[in-house]
């Protein structure tokens, strides 16, 4: 790298952010205060007599918050500083206007250095850099506006101590390096298509149930405005409702959530590509964001992968990459760093797995829970609401005495899915590898080296004593796995077995 080049990512000295920064700063602060401020507005404007003149006030008003956002993302742009402290081996944010902030942080602190463009930032030309470190509950420091070749260098220095030799050439090279690198996975159109009808059935289904309520909720507030009786419409749906109409809008509520299924996935992983550099894996995908992430082997704590039905006729697979978090290690459904790579089949799987673990992990011995589980899971999800679904029957609403009939394919339903819970409940171990498995629908394995193990908990209740039973708790720097109702005796040797390894073990757990 020449001399001039050295100079211009030199990090030593504070330095500000691309100027179209100014750009993205304002139009952030603008479409926040919009988002606030449209439904209000709408609704003094509808509501209003004069609403001609209350339009120019409103016109002016914008006029005059567009000069004001204007120059608040000028002084921001101007306040805001970076620098890079070799000898201190810190990073130094220095930002603020009226209060003025300095953030550093320890570079052997930083988890991971992320560059993503959203479609302003396309628009502009410019990226931004996101740096996350393990014990912080969001993104530690954001660069906004930065161009590619300095978020690249920048990149670098922040994670080359150790794992990120591979890209210690000039911006202009390591492109190019890429450009011809063959992707380890690609994502076709084809592919995204089958992700998307056989993936987050659930997700879609919040989302459709949330923009019902929104919608309702958004028609009442508009009813209410324009003074429009709502008892019409209502008598209107009232009569409206059919079997033919119900069928109807089940097959729509399906075809919405696949649609939007597919949309969301197109978005999300859209030209998703993975590609294998020396001592790493550089993912990259998004249709309006772009995402660049750069996974190193020893940031993971945990690897999962999981397939439903559909997907095993399709060969395809969804992995999950967890790395360590503020909040994970106390909430199993974390999603914070979670790396995720769709739509592989298994020999790309075992290569990805290869690369992360040094090895493809295989099942060791088997350890199956006790009958308890699905009896205990058996007296929650049946017995318990049957009960109560009779006595309200009985008692206090006759008119769910019409509906009784239903309890027959509700036992049924619900009475398969914790039959698979409980078959798909297991825990596999040997010398290398901690493996459990679970899931009714999605059939998840999540794979733990034990020198990552942070703590172990072998829990028994008093009345599973003489039944030797016994829960076992897995805690990690990215989720807890959970093995309940296994061998007591069983489970405390393998603490103990665990405890052992940690102890000897050379290997850091990050």
């Amino acid at each position: 790298m020449s001399e001039a080049t050295n100079r211009e990512y030199d990090f030593s000295e504070p330095r500000k952010q691309s100027a179209a920064g100014i750009i993205i700063m304002f139009a952030n602060s603008f479409q926040k205060i919009v988002r606030a401020l449209a439904l209000p507005l709408i609704l003094i404007i509808v509501k209003s007599k004069d609403s001609g003149h209350l339009a120019m006030i409103l016109i002016v008003s914008l006029c005059l918050l567009t000069i004001v956002l204007a120059f608040y993302a000028y002084f921001s742009y101007q306040k805001f500083t970076f620098f890079l402290d070799e000898k201190k081996q810190e990073f130094i944010i220095n930002n603020g206007i009226f209060s003025k902030t300095s953030l550093t942080i320890q570079l052997n602190k930083i988890q991971q250095v992320n560059i993503n463009q959203n479609l302003l930032q396309q628009v502009v030309g410019v990226y931004s850099l996101e740096i996350d470190t393990a014990g912080s509950e969001k993104k530690e420091a954001t660069i906004k506006a930065i161009d590619h070749a300095t978020a690249t260098i920048l990149k670098q220095k922040l994670l080359s101590r150790d794992q990120v030799e591979e890209e210690n050439t000039s911006p202009e090279i390591s492109d190019k390096t890429v450009e011809i690198t063959s992707p380890l996975l690609r994502l076709s159109t084809n592919t995204l298509l089958k992700i998307g009808i056989t993936s987050n059935y659930g997700a879609s289904l919040l989302l459709l149930t949330g923009f019902i309520f929104g919608t309702l909720q958004l028609f009442k507030d508009y009813t209410d405005a324009l003074e429009i009786e709502r008892e019409q419409f209502t008598h209107m749906l009232s009569q409206g409702i059919t079997l033919f109409s119900l069928c109807f809008l089940a097959v729509f509520a399906i075809i919405i959530i696949l649609g939007t299924n597919i949309i969301r996935t197109f978005i999300k992983y859209f030209n998703f590509k993975i590609i294998k550099q020396k001592r790493a894996l550089a993912i990259s995908s998004g249709l309006f964001t772009h995402k660049n992430v750069l996974l190193t082997p020893n940031k993971v704590q945990l690897s999962a992968y999981s397939q439903n039905y559909f997907q095993k006729k399709f060969d395809l697979l969804n992995m999950k990459i967890k790395q360590a978090s503020f909040d994970s290690a106390d909430k199993e459904d974390s999603k914070k760093s979670d790396i995720e790579i769709p739509g592989c089949n298994e020999l790309e799987r075992d290569e990805v797995l290869n690369m992360i673990l040094g090895q493809v992990p295989v099942n060791g011995a088997e350890l199956k829970p006790n009958y308890r589980f699905i009896f205990l899971q058996t007296m929650i999800w049946i017995a318990f609401p049957i009960a109560v679904f009779v006595l309200l029957s009985t008692y206090a609403l006759p008119i769910l005495r019409n509906y009784l009939l239903l309890i027959i394919p509700y036992i049924i339903i619900v009475g398969v899915m914790l039959y698979f819970e409980f078959r798909r409940h297991r825990l596999y171990v040997d010398e290398n590898f901690i493996i459990k498995r679970s899931g009714i629908w999605d059939v998840e394995y999540e794979i733990i080296e034990p020198h990552k193990i942070q703590a172990i908990t072998a829990k028994q209740y008093f009345w599973h004593k003489a039944a030797d039973v016994g829960h076992l708790i897995i805690h990690t720097a990215a989720g807890v796995i959970h093995f309940k109702y296994g061998n007591y005796t069983h489970i405390k040797s393998l603490v103990n077995y665990w405890t052992y390894k940690i102890e000897i073990s050379k290997k850091d757990w990050m």
